[in-house]
């Protein structure tokens, strides 16, 4: 049997706007913790949103962040503009 193909395409704004939404949400908890450590220190860290519903709390999801030694933040695992992911 032949490998299986990983495909990658663009969502629309509209489709991702939600999850781009709480990626922005998990990036602001993980910025803050940043903030507390020493400027300059390389940091990782996986930030989990949850959801009260009424069946109880739930992951919505898990994103990981690195900041640099020049204090920049990314997303674990993003590609950036302009490049093939």
């Amino acid at each position: 049997m032949a490998e299986p193909a990983f495909l990658t395409d663009e969502a629309s704004p509209e489709t991702a706007a939600p999850i781009v939404a709480l990626i922005q949400d998990a990036a602001a908890v993980a910025t803050t913790h940043f903030d507390q450590l020493p400027v300059g220190e390389e940091a990782s860290v996986y930030v989990t949103l949850t959801a009260r519903t009424g069946y109880g709390t739930i992951p919505l999801g898990m994103w990981g962040f690195l900041r640099a030694a020049d204090n920049s933040v990314t997303l674990a695992g993003a590609t950036q503009e302009g490049t093939d992911g």
